[in-house]
């Protein structure tokens, strides 16, 4: 039995696969230290860098439900005489396009939870694009490199 011992180097035992196609094109454009930089930045901790996220995912939601509404809505303003399920406006003239939204809220099954979900989803979006903006400009986050961003976001 000897008395020393070999100092074990890390990953000596591990082996690259060669011949790959990713490592092939890392070779050749160097992207894998971008993609490593990339994935090692830190979200911020402060909540007014979720402003953004905010708008885009109510912005998503108003493109669902407003896909959902198109199938029922009439954009017609043909008066037509009312006689949906709501008694109370049973028999009055309207339009085409108030009947079809009242036949949306009562007669299709979710129609009125998706008008909400559109509805809500308009404010919230409005609300949240206008603070991000003012935070952005307030903070000077659309200087240089961020200035075509920051042109695009005002557009």
């Amino acid at each position: 039995m000897s008395t020393t011992t070999s100092k074990a180097t890390p990953g000596a035992g591990r082996k690259k696969p060669k011949g790959n196609a990713v490592s092939w094109l890392d070779e050749r454009l160097g992207l894998g230290g971008l993609a490593k930089k990339q994935l090692r930045k830190v979200f911020p901790d402060h909540w007014s860098f979720m402003l953004g996220e905010i708008a885009l995912w109510s912005f998503v939601i108003l493109l669902l439900t407003g896909v959902f509404l198109t199938f029922w809505f009439k954009p017609s303003m043909t008066e037509v005489e009312y006689m949906g399920t709501y008694a109370q406006l049973r028999g009055l003239p309207m339009s085409e396009a108030y009947e079809s939204t009242l036949y949306l809220s009562f007669d299709v099954r979710g129609g009125l939870l998706m008008r909400q979900m559109h509805h809500w989803s308009a404010n919230l979006f409005i609300a949240a694009m206008t603070i991000h903006m003012l935070r952005i400009f307030f903070t000077g986050a659309f200087r240089k490199p961020r200035e075509l961003n920051w042109l695009i976001g005002l557009g």
